[in-house]
């Protein structure tokens, strides 16, 4: 029978490997939203304060580093997991301070972005990596839609090879899945002319 702290180490190690696994084959990534909501279920009800936490509040992170449609969720992630931290302060040692340090600043920066997407200050937008994105995936309005939206592309693509141009056809679908539901989406291409992808 399943305890409870073995169920908090599955949902460290085997949720983020799942993830993984759904980017690297290039499949509807909405399980991965669903997996996320629920370590975010888990980690808010957690109460024991002295074991299991450093599963929760991994499980936490790294659940939000695959969350990239869903600001918003990714943030509460990691605020569950400061949350939680905080519960457990002298239980941490140096090095968990310092991740602890790393993810007050990833949450500020979360925080920051989504409110200037809701004020529209585009500009704004701290970016991640080198390529720009449309500052639209910051808005509360594409968090909401976006999963549905994937659901139909990746049902429109489901014969189509996963491959060189893949992300093309991706792209094309993913664009006409939001305009339908009222969202103007601009792809990675249409967003860094002169870079190559294939």
């Amino acid at each position: 029978m399943e305890t409870q702290l073995d169920k908090y180490a599955r949902l460290c190690n085997e949720f983020p490997s799942q993830a993984e696994q759904i980017v690297q084959n290039q499949e509807d990534p909405t399980p991965i939203t669903l997996m996320a909501r629920e370590v975010l279920d888990e980690i808010r009800a957690y109460q024991d304060g002295t074991e299991g936490w450093e599963y929760l509040c991994v499980a936490a992170m790294r659940m939000a580093d695959w969350l990239t449609d869903h600001p918003r969720l990714a943030l509460q992630l990691k605020q569950a997991a400061l949350e939680r931290m905080q519960q457990v302060e002298h239980l941490l040692d140096d090095e968990d301070c310092e991740l602890r340090e790393n993810l007050r600043k990833q949450a500020e920066t979360l925080r920051a972005n989504i409110q200037a997407a809701d004020e529209k200050r585009w500009d704004d937008i701290i970016l991640s990596g080198h390529l720009k994105h449309d500052p639209v995936e910051w808005t509360q309005a594409y968090e909401e839609l976006i999963d549905d939206a994937e659901k139909e592309v990746y049902e429109h693509l489901k014969d189509v090879p996963r491959g060189m141009g893949f992300c093309f056809a991706y792209w094309a679908a993913k664009r006409d899945a939001l305009v339908k539901r009222g969202i103007e989406w601009k792809s990675p291409a249409r967003m860094n002319p002169g870079v190559l992808f294939d």
